[in-house]
């Protein structure tokens, strides 16, 4: 049965109007970070974006990085709770570890990290869990594709929701299953509901509701933009962070250098001495180009990471071009987000999401990307 006969719209369908008219003089005016200093961005938890040793890289360029689940269990733990890292873990090891009191807890940020964030048995965990260490703790659940699942995310008192299914670049979910809701309706729709939530709530301020995570599917900057323009809170990203040159993806290949040779650990060793300039990769004085394995967790390769296996895939893996360096990513992405800021007559990052947003015809579409 169909319930709704109205089109739902992706990222490809909108374009952002700017303000009818602008008193901002100049980019520089405006703020791209949120109050504690980060841009309104997430990696994605996957073993071919994060690691422990890029963690702290990706928090000093203003990036929230979240330690994947392929890391030793012990070692995440420990990031969480004795370093307040962001840290995945699967709904055993949250329900084993945060629903008891066993766990003394100053400060944690926790992602219940599960391909179906609508089973109920998320919310009663995070309900019980929520209720032993209050605001000490904060957990992002999801991942969902039903906007009406926001009111359960408020409900059991979680942090953050992570909205979309089937939609990156390393997942097959949708096309194989049928499973989705295109983001940007499913985004602006939750929005609503948050809304509603919020005019029945009076005494709990907007930014105490659970916060909006669009993950999957960003395809370049003018994606995230959109994805925080129609109302999404942060953005959380995964093959773009991946085609970094510091990124947790494999080395595959180093011009016609493949990965049995001792060149590439040396290289990989020394990627500060890896230089570019002009958009390209030197080093020892020569031009390279660096590829790199990238897959989804849902992918055999990822199920590996995490120690199981799977008989049917819904995640792919394929070889990425590193394109550049963390630096040189964010400073284009805060240019790109500023510009995109004053065109609409925003100061603050955190009113993005009050500007006009208008749906493009498939024409439009190509002709802005052709």
């Amino acid at each position: 049965m169909i319930r709704d006969y109205t089109p739902k719209l992706s990222y490809n369908d909108i374009c952002v109007c700017p303000a009818e008219i602008s008193d901002i003089n100049s980019r520089s005016e405006c703020n791209p970070y949120l109050e504690d200093n980060f841009l309104p961005l997430f990696t994605a938890p996957m073993s071919t974006v994060v690691n422990e040793e890029n963690y702290n890289l990706f928090e000093e360029n203003g990036i929230r990085a979240i330690l994947p689940r392929n890391i030793d269990f012990s070692k995440r733990i420990d990031a969480c709770i004795n370093h307040n890292k962001w840290s995945a873990f699967s709904l055993k090891e949250f329900e084993g570890t945060f629903c008891t009191d066993n766990v003394k807890l100053s400060s944690a940020k926790v992602l219940i990290d599960v391909a179906n964030g609508h089973m109920s048995r998320i919310f009663d965990m995070v309900k019980k869990a929520k209720a032993i260490h209050k605001d000490r703790l904060k957990v992002m659940v999801g991942n969902v594709a039903n906007p009406r699942t926001y009111k359960h995310v408020f409900e059991c008192g979680a942090d953050y929701v992570r909205v979309s299914i089937g939609t990156g670049s390393g997942c097959i979910t949708q096309s194989n299953t049928s499973i989705g809701y295109p983001i940007v309706s499913l985004i602006s729709e939750m929005v609503q509901i948050k809304k509603e939530i919020h005019s029945e709530n009076p005494g709990i301020a907007w930014n105490q509701l659970p916060k909006i995570v669009a993950d999957g599917g960003i395809r370049n900057y003018s994606d995230i933009i959109k994805a925080l323009a129609v109302g999404a809170d942060y953005v959380m990203i995964g093959s773009v962070f991946a085609k970094m040159l510091e990124s947790a993806a494999p080395i595959t290949k180093i011009d016609a250098l493949w990965t049995n040779s001792s060149e590439l650990k040396t290289m990989w060793d020394n990627l500060d001495k890896i230089q570019r300039v002009n958009g390209r990769f030197w080093y020892k004085n020569q031009e390279v180009e660096i590829y790199k394995l990238f897959y989804g967790m849902a992918s055999k390769l990822g199920q590996q990471d995490l120690g199981l296996s799977l008989k049917t895939s819904e995640g792919i893996e394929k070889t990425l071009k590193v394109e550049y360096t963390m630096n040189s990513w964010v400073e284009n992405f805060k240019d790109y987000i500023k510009s995109a800021m004053s065109y609409c007559n925003i100061r603050d990052i955190n009113d993005f999401k009050n500007v006009n947003v208008i749906t493009i015809s498939q024409n439009t579409f190509l002709s802005i990307n052709n």
